[in-house]
């Protein structure tokens, strides 16, 4: 929900007041923070600003570990205007980069704006909503007083007003869904005529489609938080009911359109998703990536299929293909093969608990976009055509093989061309290497971009520019004519091909029984050379012959390839992936290019080196010279992560290692991990606060969580409490006259008087606050009417004041007290005590459970919702018990699979 920015904007100003408002050097200590204050003079989206300050101008880069806001709400650089006010930590990099900790801006425009909201109500308050977007963003939205607030699950459209200064939304008008539907539906039985009561019929159809498959995105979403294994329990709670809630409001609201659809003798509403086909189809089942910036969660999501019903509506280009006269719908188990990954689905389909079936496909094929033929253009004036003069190989030289120097006598122009690992080099259309060019040899060289514009410009600036790719030919004779192109058609039996070149008449020429033919680096038949495919290069003795000697060509699209990432390439922007075979290929990444990480869609700056390719598509275009690999679709996996949590046993501050033993009982086992090379900023936690290294971390000290690479010990995120830290909950007893002392029962027993102190957090029901005196107050005024009142503490976090005593202060605390009508001795014995629990299942023995270290036990009257419960997976229970009694479960409902370490 919305929080106050107070302690953010003091901690700020006393920065500035000690800096002046300048930015603080770093020469003599690069790793020092530095503020920053200064006016947005130009946005360099998506990860820099260029600030004037009193220093100068100031480029401040953001990666992602950067915190941006504006007041609240968390923002993007992209939200940044010219203008605006900007007040940042920051901390150099090794390169000299400033790289931004925390930063909040002042915007400049102070006038508030209208903003629409569409999604679906994930929790609700009296005067606050927070809503679940079609983009995947969570946002909180203000409801001003005498506005009854929705409930959880239902679909939104609203209308707020967005305070720049705070980054507060507040609510100026909203409609819901189900209202919506209410309102056409009533409009369709005023209807002036058959037409115009089909047309609201239609619309009232797929607003009951929209709203099920955004309460079934979202619970997509939170069901990926539960089982992800890598929040805290407090999220996980969190997550764990609203999920539960999100799917009966899904249940309930199926069961309403169903039965308003028959009754109008309409279709059933079928819930719909669009994405990125991920892999090929098999016999029953595909996986499609959602479109980030549409649908809610942007992870994969997998279908299963029925062969004999569901069905495939193919674009016109894949129709001809299977006759003439062919039409939609097909079957998608017939035409499944000629989907190509990469290719956008729109999917409409029904769901069974977690399972979901497709009950028919949109298909339209991968497509290049503007943007590409522009990147194109511009490249291709970066092309050199001519003859290499010189080749020198140096490993002396610096981030670089060697160089290569080649001239164009008919233009007059000579370029040096520097080699390096990620420079793609074939020869006569099969991969090669620097040994290989030899002087003489015909060359085509594609030069990474820098600020000249052109050839000529690199040419005559006298600088040596980095190669992206050389495509060089054996010597030959010179009257041999070489042409470039696309297969038009191949006849095998001739032997023949026909190619339409880059300008010209289609040339039908002849294979020679000797002819090398290659295919993609690799040497193939004739049979193998597919329509399409790009002709890098065909030869023959001269323009008049008719018999072709030498054919390299490359397919034109999907082609598949895996590997590991070992080059990152930003202008233009690109991946070098490196094979199995250690033979490396530059894919370009454009706008239409879907990038997978771990199962979800992801923008390019979200990829590193070492990560793995576990399937990838791309397709061969370019002119003039320029040939590219462009992506379509690339799936990649980061190193994989476990999770651990124990005692420190063993702690090197100057090597940054760390040794744990987790586990507990007799399964244990020691943990060796190492910081990585790069700061882990807000990821390293001594007590909840950020930590610069390990010196303050020491032996015995608790690794409250801990993720790691399994493979090599690198660590992600480590958060260690102190020996004198405790976690638990239990019983409020009393508060101090003053409102600053809580004495409370722990759930084990132990009795604490707690201080509140300036940095306590602390919840009422939910409620922040800044004192005991809400809470005091409550009871005081409870205890005078005369009514029952029960004060619990669900979480507690406090530093004690040393290992015996039973002092200490508050770090984070929540408080729940509930007030009723005083009852007798009588009726309170049997009254019912009500609990819910949710957490791993650890234990089933008999009628006798466990989940998240509660005890309780399963009765004939207990209901199970959702997957079999067993051992391992994540559940959330309700119980109930007589004061002084035993817990009974009520209700047991397995919501997820846990993640094991």
């Amino acid at each position: 929900m919305l929080r106050p920015q107070l302690a953010i904007v003091l901690v700020f100003a006393a920065l500035f007041i000690a800096v002046g408002g300048n930015v603080a050097t770093a020469a003599d200590d690069p790793g020092r923070i530095e503020a920053v204050l200064g006016t947005a003079v130009e946005i360099r989206a998506p990860s820099a600003v260029v600030i004037a300050s009193n220093a100068g101008l100031v480029t401040l880069n953001f990666d992602l570990d950067s915190e941006l806001r504006i007041g609240s709400r968390k923002i993007t650089v992209t939200d940044i205007a010219e203008g605006d006010r900007v007040i940042s930590t920051a901390r150099r990099n090794s390169d000299g980069d400033l790289i931004a900790l925390k930063t909040l801006v002042r915007t400049a425009n102070a006038q508030p704006t209208t903003k629409h909201v569409v999604g679906v109500v994930t929790e609700a308050s009296d005067s606050e909503l927070s809503i679940q977007t079609r983009n995947g963003d969570v946002v909180d939205v203000l409801i001003p007083a005498g506005i009854d607030a929705p409930s959880i699950g239902d679909g939104i459209t609203m209308v707020a007003r967005l305070d720049h200064s705070s980054g507060i939304l507040t609510a100026v008008g909203f409609e819901l869904t189900r209202t919506t539907v209410e309102r056409i539906q009533a409009a369709q039985e005023r209807a002036a005529n058959q037409a115009e009561a089909a047309r609201l019929a239609q619309i009232a159809i797929d607003a009951r489609s929209e709203h099920l498959s955004a309460l079934d995105n979202t619970a997509r979403a939170l069901k990926r938080v539960v089982e992800s294994n890598r929040v805290d329990q407090a999220t996980l709670e969190k997550a764990s009911v609203r999920l539960s809630e999100i799917q009966r409001r899904f249940r309930e609201l199926r069961s309403i359109y169903e039965r308003a659809a028959q009754n109008r003798n309409e279709a059933e509403p079928l819930l719909k998703i669009s994405g990125a086909l991920v892999d090929e189809i098999s016999a029953n089942m595909f996986t499609i990536v959602p479109k980030g910036e549409q649908e809610v969660d942007p992870f994969t999501v997998i279908f299963s299929f029925d062969p004999d019903t569901t069905t495939a509506d193919l674009p016109h280009d894949l129709l001809v293909e299977l006759s003439d006269d062919a039409t939609n719908p097909q079957f998608l188990t017939d035409v499944s093969h000629m989907i190509d990954p990469g290719s956008d689905l729109d999917v409409k389909y029904t769901t069974d608990g977690d399972d979901r079936l497709a009950v028919s496909i949109t298909v339209r094929q991968p497509r290049l976009v503007e943007e590409l033929e522009a990147v194109l253009e511009h490249e291709s004036l970066r092309a050199f055509h001519g003859v290499i003069t010189f080749v020198e190989i140096d490993h002396s030289l610096a981030n670089a093989l060697g160089v290569v120097i080649a001239a164009n006598e008919n233009r007059g122009l000579r370029v040096a061309a520097k080699v390096t690992s990620e420079t793609e080099i074939t020869l006569d259309g099969e991969s090669s290497d620097l040994q290989s060019l030899r002087a003489g040899q015909a060359v085509d060289i594609q030069f990474e971009s820098s600020e000249a514009g052109s050839i000529s410009e690199i040419t005559g600036s006298d600088v040596t520019l980095r190669a992206l790719a050389i495509r060089a030919r054996s010597l030959a004779h010179v009257e041999e004519d070489h042409t470039s192109g696309i297969v038009e058609s191949i006849e095998v039996e001739v032997p023949a091909i026909t190619i339409r070149p880059t300008d010209g008449p289609l040339i039908r020429l002849l294979i020679d029984e000797d002819a090398s033919i290659v295919r993609n680096g690799q040497k193939v038949s004739l049979e193998s050379v597919k329509e399409g495919d790009l002709v890098i290069d065909a030869v023959r003795s001269d323009s008049e012959s008719e018999i072709l000697t030498r054919l390299v060509v490359v397919a034109h699209s999907n082609v598949k390839f895996t590997g590991t990432i070992t080059g990152i390439g930003r202008e233009p922007t690109r991946l070098q992936v490196t094979g199995e075979n250690g033979r490396s290929l530059n894919i370009l990444i454009t706008d239409d290019t879907w990038l997978i990480l771990d199962g979800r869609r992801v923008k390019f700056s979200s990829i590193g080196t070492g990560m793995r390719v576990v399937s990838g598509v791309y397709s061969v275009t370019g002119r003039g010279g320029a040939l590219y690999n462009v992506g379509t679709i690339i799936s990649v996996e980061t190193p994989k992560v476990g999770r651990a949590s124990g005692t420190v046993t063993g702690v090197n501050v100057v090597e940054g290692t760390l040794t744990i033993l987790a586990g507990e009982s007799l399964n244990t086992q020691r943990i060796h991990l190492r910081l990585p090379e790069h700061p882990l900023g807000a990821n390293l936690l001594k007590d909840g606060i950020p930590i610069r290294s390990l010196l303050e971390v020491e032996r015995g000290d608790w690794v409250d969580i801990v993720f790691y690479v399994l493979e090599t010990g690198i660590i992600e995120k480590l958060s260690v409490v102190s020996d004198n830290y405790m976690q638990s909950r239990g019983t409020l007893l009393g508060i101090s006259d003053n409102n600053r002392i809580a004495r409370v029962e722990l759930s084990n027993g132990e009795e604490f008087e707690l201080w509140v102190g300036a940095s306590s957090t602390m919840q009422l029901n939910g409620r922040r606050i800044a004192t005991l005196r809400p809470m005091a107050e409550l009871l005081r005024s409870a205890k005078e009417s005369g009514n029952e009142v029960s004060a619990l503490i669900p979480e507690i976090l406090f530093y004690r004041d040393s290992v015996d005593s039973n002092l200490g202060v508050i770090i984070s605390a929540q408080f729940q007290v509930k007030v009723g009508p005083e009852i007798d001795t009588t009726v309170l014995e049997n009254a019912l005590i009500e609990l819910t629990v949710t957490g791993i299942i650890t234990a089933i023995s008999g009628d006798t459970w466990v989940i998240g270290g509660q005890v309780f036990t399963v009765v004939d009257a207990t209901r199970f919702i959702g997957a079999k419960a067993e051992v391992g997976v994540v559940a959330v229970a309700v119980l109930v018990s007589r004061p002084g009694g035993t817990f009974t479960a009520r209700t047991v409902s397995v919501i997820g699979q846990t993640t094991g370490r």
